[in-house]
């Protein structure tokens, strides 16, 4: 393995919009001339019926409200198995999402991924990404859903700390979402992916509030429960109900430091003012905790991470990935306590939350 050349929780800290993680870092072949990762605020959501002509309006719309803010960053577009027409555009030069959706049949797979890269391979911190099965898997249940996921950089949340949140309640409202989650995460090359898994894995095991694993992997247990808590945590109201309803939400999620959103199909939770890493060395927040001990029955037994190791590399796999599933666990009879422990974490302000939280 090849020893990084910077210290990425420093530059996460002090310097985010310069950390440009060079592609297949921490694998056998080593560092190599492209963008293979970058820090971003993530946001994915897990949705029904994506072959159906009113989703996939949805999805377009989705679009549409996205492009109003990304569409200077947008450089190329890519396709997975498209039904026509080649699987990479130079983005000023593509078709619209619409124009190729309206191609479509409901057995077409719903593959794009707008990346901002200034190669077609490099990873940027615009993003968006949407995989929406097939007509025929998506009557499978059991085959799993689909799934969005929009990403903006850092800075740009930082700069207008309410317009991830906004964007994120939006979609989940458009798309009457089952679950999903938002916070900081990693953007990865598009095409190559598992070459930058491995880096991943490595920072992942340093900042527990980093999500992990492309949206894809996980669809095939979204059907069964929930992925993961985050900043942003969206619930349908039949999980609510399993939960003991709204009243057990507020009851153990106090409003000074967990806002609510209604989406229509659910519930958004916010939890606290700002996206944190959450950094590994030191104690679990509150912030994280609480939530994640409120929803961990709703949890999938089993979630998609990573793709397996080829050389030894590290990789959320097996046991890994249980261990990630499980970081923000504590033991029940400590709840208490971290309930004391939120009155030394930052609270919500009106900057940073919606006027329309319940």
């Amino acid at each position: 393995m090849t020893d990084l050349p910077f210290d990425p929780i420093q530059l996460m800290r002090e310097h985010p919009e310069k950390m440009r993680i060079p592609g297949g870092l921490l694998t056998k072949q080593g560092s190599q001339d492209y963008v293979g990762g970058v820090p971003a605020i993530t946001g994915t959501l897990f949705f029904n019926d994506a072959h159906t002509a009113e989703v996939r309006e949805a999805i377009c719309t989705c679009f549409d409200e996205y492009e109003v803010i990304a569409k200077a960053h947008l450089t190329w577009l890519w396709r997975a198995e498209p039904p026509e027409g080649p699987d990479k555009f130079v983005y000023e030069k593509a078709p619209s999402m619409r124009a190729m959706v309206k191609r479509m049949n409901e057995n077409d797979l719903v593959s794009f991924t707008y990346v901002s890269g200034k190669q077609p391979h490099d990873a940027g911190d615009w993003e968006f990404q949407v995989f929406g099965r097939r007509g025929w898997e998506a009557k499978m249940i059991v085959r799993g859903t689909s799934a969005l996921r929009f990403t903006m950089p850092l800075l740009h949340v930082e700069k207008n700390p309410a317009a991830f949140q906004a964007m994120f309640v939006s979609f989940a409202k458009r798309l009457k979402a089952l679950h999903g989650y938002g916070g900081q995460g990693l953007v990865l090359s598009a095409p190559r992916e598992s070459d930058n898994q491995p880096f991943e894995a490595y920072l992942a095991n340093m900042l527990n509030g980093l999500d992990v694993g492309e949206p894809v992997g996980a669809t095939r247990s979204a059907h069964l429960g929930i992925k993961t808590v985050s900043w942003l945590t969206a619930v349908n109201h039949k999980m609510i109900e399993k939960i003991g309803g709204l009243s057990a939400i507020r009851s153990e999620l106090p409003m000074d430091w967990f806002a609510l959103y209604d989406y229509g199909a659910g519930l958004v939770v916010q939890a606290g003012p700002k996206p944190e890493g959450a950094p590994a060395d030191q104690p679990k927040p509150a912030l994280m905790v609480l939530p994640n001990m409120l929803f961990k029955e709703l949890r999938a037994p089993k979630v998609s991470l990573h793709y397996a190791s080829k050389e030894g590399e590290p990789r959320l796999i097996g046991w890994g990935a249980e261990q990630w599933l499980q970081r923000f666990d504590v033991p029940e009879d400590e709840v208490l306590a971290y309930k004391a422990k939120l009155l030394d974490e930052p609270k919500l302000t009106k900057v940073t939350t919606l006027s329309d939280r319940l």
